[in-house]
């Protein structure tokens, strides 16, 4: 198993995900689930807008999270250390997975990605990235990378409301970045 302490220290307080604050700018729901939490700032926004939030994570670091809320606040957030392979659903409104669960086993990923949708409440929203073919990522067999006609076809039982794909050149170390960005609504 990868420890993604370093990560998590990394981006704590880092920008919110450009995604989940545009989401809101036009929805809104009362209860999600954070998939690879991480460092929580993704669940801190959400539960700062009232929300009551799962923040789930293999390697979960509660006070990452409980740090940054008011006491008030802490009521509005429970956690799960849970695997992606493992993991039990309950039924939510929204599903966050921001950069996460590409790093599913691929051989678990389809068990997952049903699980995400049978945990949607009707009309409830999946928003995050899956990694696209061309990612440098795609020659590890570990990681999870999809066509964009594969990604499509996970998306054949939801309205998409923002489909993105993004390529880029991280100028620190070269890394190629090909990645989907997606909100969507369950049909």
């Amino acid at each position: 198993m990868k420890d993604w302490t370093n990560f998590q220290s990394r981006t704590y307080g880092n920008n919110i995900s450009e995604l989940l604050v545009e989401f809101f700018k036009k929805n809104n729901v009362k209860n999600a689930i954070d998939l690879g939490c991480g460092s929580g700032n993704e669940t801190v926004y959400m539960v700062k807008k009232g929300i009551h939030v799962l923040a789930i994570d293999r390697q979960l670091n509660k006070d990452y999270i409980l740090n940054r809320l008011s006491e008030d606040e802490k009521k509005y957030v429970t956690f799960s250390e849970s695997s992606f392979e493992d993991i039990n659903l309950p039924k939510t409104e929204l599903i966050t997975a921001f950069f996460s669960i590409p790093f599913c086993n691929p051989d678990d990923f389809d068990t997952l990605w049903n699980k995400i949708y049978n945990s949607l409440e009707d009309n409830g929203y999946f928003i995050g990235q899956l990694f696209g073919d061309r990612d440098s990522w795609s020659i590890d067999e570990t990681i999870n990378t999809f066509s964009i006609e594969r990604v499509k076809e996970y998306l054949k039982n939801y309205k998409i409301l923002k489909f993105e794909e993004v390529e880029s050149i991280r100028e620190s170390d070269n890394k190629k970045w090909h990645f989907f960005d997606i909100i969507a609504k369950k049909k």
